[in-house]
């Protein structure tokens, strides 16, 4: 019998070797395209990430901008407001509120020497400061003892501030201290430039020490004025957190700032526990019913409040993560930052829509988030992996300012009531002492309430001055009952 050609058994089993074989070449050349493409793209990131290096040890020889941004914006913003905005001048001061009235005249023309004509007069104003002097009191103050008790008695006069008599009676008056303490704890200037300004401008002599000696007397008068912010803080609807390393000496520390728009409190702790949970349960109090607006940090995932997440950090850890990632996974990326920027859209034009308009919009933004987390790549990076979790774990408060209308989507305020003690940090170089940041933090806590309430830390520091004794003095408004 005569077998066809492809039906000998050797020959189908040749053939089917042939096919296994070419498809099994053909599946390695599949892979091996993929890995040549991960190979360009870890070349391009390696290449990137060098770069990167190369620019930041550069930096770090650079002796000017040295804190300049490292992009620019790619549209900027045009100096100035925008054309047809609000006139906004210096009032033009009342007739009693001028002091000098001068004449200026001009009746012939500086070149020519000739008379003028149309003679008109127009008027400019001036504002400036008067010579500050100093003024000087003399207290004659009675004493004597009383035959009865044989007790000393002194007088003591309203405008006082202190009772030292003999050596240590010339003293230095409540404006002059509260205006050096509120250079310093608000506005970051350090003594000795202060003590400097002094001389330079009000002809005082004062010596640093002095000044550091009175602000702890008057963090003592101030400290029940202080509690009350706490308590303030503790009756918020809403509250920021948020906290910077801090030094006392040679001591690592933490300054924590808790913060509204009507009241600051900051608090600077240090050894155990200084950056944990117990400091804003401390501040807080285990009963606190509002709203706490975080950054992620772990030590306020414990806490039993309700909380509200920042934003703000999301978006920026998301846009600095896309430089970094594979461009396979950017688009994947680019979702969850446009639908955190819609969201933060749709809180702004709230008052705009109606309420059934808004629920909608806002069930949407709900609904793409949870898309989002399902939709996450299952060979992503390290980094991506990450901020997945990080989204997933606090997945309730991201949106909490699409449902609560007094809760901000970021927490930029608490980043704005922490600057000034950034600036400080850099400047002043933190604290020395324990007592040193117990003082900054009661003085800069009543200062920046007091200019939040747009009231003036003078008056209240004379009323703490002349007092003599501790006392709380409300300044953020009591609730009704």
């Amino acid at each position: 019998m005569i077998l066809r050609n492809g039906d000998c058994p050797r020959c189908q089993q040749r053939q089917r070797d042939i096919d296994r074989l070419q498809a099994e070449l053909s599946k390695r050349d599949g892979a091996l395209q993929r890995l040549e493409g991960r190979v360009a793209e870890l070349e391009d990131e390696n290449l990137r990430l060098r770069q990167k290096v190369e620019r930041l040890e550069r930096e770090a020889h650079r002796h000017t901008g040295r804190f300049r941004r490292r992009q620019l914006k790619k549209r900027k913003k045009k100096p100035g407001r925008r054309k047809g905005h609000h006139a906004d001048r210096r009032p033009t001061p009342p007739p009693e509120r001028i002091d000098r009235v001068i004449d200026v005249p001009c009746r012939q023309c500086p070149d020519c020497a000739v008379p003028l004509v149309d003679p008109n007069v127009v008027v400019q104003y001036q504002t400036d400061l008067p010579p500050i002097i100093p003024i000087v009191t003399q207290f004659n103050i009675e004493t004597g003892y009383c035959p009865c008790c044989h007790q000393y008695c002194q007088g003591r006069h309203p405008e006082q501030i202190s009772n030292a008599i003999g050596a240590a009676g010339n003293t230095l008056g409540p404006v002059v201290l509260t205006l050096a303490a509120e250079l310093k704890h608000r506005l970051g200037v350090p003594y000795r430039k202060i003590c400097d300004f002094f001389t330079s401008y009000c002809d005082l002599t004062i010596c640093p020490a002095t000044l550091v000696r009175a602000e702890q007397r008057l963090t003592e008068l101030a400290r029940p004025t202080y509690d009350l912010l706490i308590d303030a803080l503790r009756r918020a609807e809403v509250v920021h957190a948020d906290e910077t390393g801090w030094r006392i000496s040679a001591v690592n520390a933490w300054l924590w700032v808790f913060s509204n728009p009507h009241v600051t409190v900051y608090a600077i702790r240090t050894g155990t526990g200084a950056r944990g949970h117990g400091v804003p349960e401390e501040i807080l109090g285990p009963d606190f019913d509002g709203y706490l607006i975080v950054d992620g940090f772990i030590a306020y995932t414990v806490l039993d409040y309700h909380k509200g997440q920042c934003n703000g950090h999301l978006l920026r850890r998301a846009k600095d993560l896309q430089d970094t990632i594979a461009p396979r996974e950017r688009h994947y990326l680019d979702q969850l930052i446009t639908t955190i920027q819609e969201a933060i859209d749709l809180a702004q034009r709230r008052d705009q829509l109606t309420p059934a308009g808004y629920a909608r919009r806002v069930r949407e933004i709900e609904n793409r988030l949870v898309a989002w987390v399902l939709a996450k790549p299952a060979d992503c990076s390290n980094e991506l992996r990450r901020l997945h979790s990080h989204f997933c774990k606090h997945a309730s408060e991201w949106l909490v300012f699409l449902r609560e209308a007094a809760v901000p989507p970021t927490n930029n305020h608490a980043e704005s009531m922490l600057r000034p003690a950034v600036i400080t940090r850099k400047v002043g170089g933190c604290n020395k002492t324990l007592l040193g940041s117990l003082v900054h933090s009661v003085l800069a806590s009543i200062m920046v309430t007091c200019k939040q309430q747009s009231t003036k830390f003078l008056e209240l520091a004379k009323q703490l001055w002349r007092g003599g004794e501790a006392q709380a003095i409300p300044i953020v408004p009591q609730p009704d009952g």
